[in-house]
């Protein structure tokens, strides 16, 4: 048996050598903060079909045997390097070590896996960059690899046959930075480090600034996160906290999911903070992660109970386990959804709005996730619109229109009008108009359909798609199947249009 795995291998060496790939075993013993090493990356060409047996398969059957180079990306319009083709991750378990005065993670991440094609090779998104990968084994076998700046493939010793399940084990280290996403001058994500601590951050991507990853909502996993730090240090993720075992100077804490979730949705920070449990709510329990320094008794003033009652009764039972608020002691200028916890800065930390707009991304965005980065708005309009539910319930009188659009200058305001929500284009993502003519479309379409059905329809919407990738097209769908009524015209001009239509009365 052997002879029979070191002949795989060599047929692995040679196929790097006819596909022009520079490779690695990682049996380097460079010190990765002496130097780097220059991996090239040449595109992997599509493998010619073995010649066929006989008798000849039918064409069919020739075209599902074929091995075939996962794909670099899932095709995503805005972001196409996002994400991965060939596998499914089903989960991360990572297990990594930081030191933070050489600003230093070193350790490992083992994706759990199945191949949804037949694959030679298969590419996981990672900031090359900054991180160097050391070794890779897929099913315990040493595998081949090679990197460039956010992208590893990695070539198996042997194909993976559709339907297989497998391990793929990363070890590395290196100092995690931040990174600019694609398409884009002004969109940042991954680790931040600093004196003060570390968290990370970002959307559309953060998760491959300290780990190797399959970087996009269309692949939601499970995630075990073991952080090794000094004892003077806590950690926080989001996820069901297992507690901390101590080994010296030295604590390791373990978190563990209950729900899958996409990449981006995944928060991390290390530092002081204390948790705070707040009472549950319809079975929800609420915990705080807040960082030394900030003064608790904002949250006091801050009415959970009341939030996740009005938006359970709008969209539906509240999708996870838990939630609460990881704020950190610093003016970030944002706040973000991710998933159980949402990221708030303590510039952002008192406004009420913000509370409930990240509460309801829980349903619109995590829940239901988007299919594309260009459906952004099923995300921002949902959230936004959201916090004007919020408020019309807790005050009947509370003017929704006035709301969302008077602070932005009346209904010609350039704000409200460009870009169309629809299709905002990867630079404007997170434009006014993403969230406000986003909120303002569904306002109008309530007017529109009246509220029985626009209720209806919301309900409908999470019902039919918690759990998956969602598109306009979906949303569209159930509104015309609750209403009965043809809608494909009023979505053109609110989301696509170049003018703000006139609010019906």
């Amino acid at each position: 048996m052997a002879f029979l795995k070191n002949m795989k291998i060599v047929i692995v060496v040679l196929l790097c050598t006819i596909l022009g790939l520079a490779c690695t075993t990682g049996d380097s013993n460079t010190d990765p903060k002496e130097s780097k090493t220059d991996y090239s990356l040449a595109p992997i060409p599509t493998p010619s079909p073995s010649p066929s047996p006989t008798p000849p398969l039918l064409e069919s059957e020739q075209a599902t045997s074929q091995f075939v180079a996962g794909a670099s990306g899932l095709g995503d319009s805005y972001f196409p390097n996002l994400g991965n083709g060939g596998y499914d991750v089903e989960r991360y378990v990572i297990e990594v070590e930081w030191d933070p005065e050489e600003k230093w993670l070193r350790g490992t991440t083992v994706i759990e896996a199945k191949s949804t094609d037949n694959i030679l090779s298969f590419n996981v998104d990672f900031a090359a960059n900054s991180m160097q990968i050391s070794e890779v084994t897929v099913n315990g076998i040493r595998a081949l690899f090679t990197a460039e700046e956010n992208e590893i493939v990695v070539i198996p010793a042997e194909g993976l046959p559709s339907g297989t399940n497998f391990n793929a084990r990363f070890v590395y280290e290196g100092s995690p930075s931040l990174f600019l996403m694609e398409n884009t001058s002004s969109i940042i994500g991954g680790w931040f480090s600093s004196d003060q601590g570390v968290f990370v951050s970002g959307e559309p991507s953060s998760s491959r600034g300290w780990h190797p990853v399959n970087d996009h909502p269309q692949d939601r996993a499970q995630f075990r996160i073991e952080m090794t730090i000094p004892s003077s240090l806590d950690f926080v993720t989001n996820g069901v906290f297992l507690g901390t075992t101590q080994n010296g100077e030295v604590s390791t804490w373990i978190y563990e999911t209950a729900h899958p979730r996409a990449p981006y949705l995944t928060t991390l920070a290390i530092g002081q903070f204390e948790e705070v449990i707040a009472p549950s709510v319809g079975g929800v329990p609420i915990r705080h992660w807040i960082e030394e320094g900030i003064d608790q008794e904002i949250f006091e003033s801050l009415d959970y109970d009341k939030m996740i009652r009005v938006l359970t009764d709008l969209f539906g039972p509240y999708p996870f386990d838990t939630y609460g608020v990881l704020a950190l002691n610093r003016q970030l200028g944002f706040a973000l959804e991710t998933q159980t916890l949402s990221l708030f800065g303590s510039d952002v930390l008192p406004r009420h709005n913000i509370h409930v707009h990240e509460l309801a991304h829980q349903w619109f965005g995590n829940h239901l996730a988007v299919e594309s980065w260009s459906e952004i708005w099923l995300n921002e309009g949902f959230a936004t619109y959201s916090e004007a539910l919020y408020y019309e319930a807790i005050n009947p009188e509370f003017d929704i229109y006035n709301y969302l659009v008077v602070g932005f200058g009346g209904q010609e305001s350039q704000w409200l009008r460009e870009p169309p929500p629809g299709n905002p284009g990867p630079e404007l993502l997170f434009d006014a108009s993403v969230y406000y003519r986003g909120a303002l479309t569904l306002h109008a379409l309530r007017r529109t359909i009246g509220d029985e059905a626009f209720f209806t329809s919301l309900r409908e919407y999470v019902d039919q798609f918690g759990g998956a990738n969602v598109s306009t097209d979906d949303f569209i769908r159930v509104v015309e199947e609750v209403s009965g009524e043809v809608l494909g015209d009023f979505f053109d001009r609110w989301l696509f249009g170049p003018v703000l239509p006139a609010m019906p009365s």
